[in-house]
């Protein structure tokens, strides 16, 4: 009897250790699933990198331009919904193959975006996420979980737009709801790969 209630003990034990084993496994390959948002950095002309932090557990792709009126029409917007959530990691990224770094830096010297801008060198993050115009918004969870992608709003002029999309994500995620939306249409330039220039 004392044998059988040992073993029992022994296979309990094995039970607890593997679920934690796995249970540990399983996190680190959560935290890992999140491949790095990489780029050139279009004003210090580095190499620069992005990943979910502690305080910036989500990350607000957008893909603009620096030749599309519809891309600039949003910047303000873009700059006022990073400073209104703060707690969200915004990235411009600039991928159209005929607008090199000095047409972006011209573009953007004024300093209307007052978050990070990456120059995506031959489309690789447009390619990535699918973007097809100018601006393009994906949300991203701490697992690289796409949770939003779309427009930034229903307007290609975001200062007359009756629907602020992006804005209203965020503020569903900030409040702990799903998004009400997962995809809306995408209003803009096109944007252009290499292959296309």
């Amino acid at each position: 009897m004392m044998h059988f209630t040992r073993a029992k003990k022994k296979v309990e034990f094995m039970k607890s250790f593997i679920a934690l084993f796995f249970s540990f496994v399983l996190g680190q390959n959560a935290l890992a699933a999140f491949a790095p948002i990489e780029g050139v950095d279009v004003f210090k002309d580095q190499k620069i990198s992005f990943s979910p932090t502690a305080e910036k557990k989500h990350i607000v792709v957008v893909f603009l331009s620096a030749n599309c009126p519809c891309s600039a029409s949003h910047e303000e917007l873009l700059t006022n919904l990073s400073t209104d959530f703060p707690s969200f990691q915004f990235i411009a990224v600039h991928s159209n193959a005929d607008e090199d770094m000095k047409t972006t830096q011209e573009h953007f010297k004024s300093g209307t975006v007052k978050f990070p801008l990456i120059q995506d060198i031959k489309s690789t993050l447009a390619n990535r996420f699918g973007a097809l115009k100018t601006p393009h918004a994906y949300v991203l969870d701490s697992d690289g979980k796409l949770l939003y992608q779309g427009g930034v709003t229903d307007s290609h002029v975001g200062p007359t737009a009756k629907k602020q999309y992006l804005k209203e994500i965020l503020t569903d995620i900030s409040q702990g709801k799903a998004p009400r939306v997962k995809e809306t249409r995408s209003l803009g330039c096109y944007i252009q790969r290499g292959d296309d220039a």
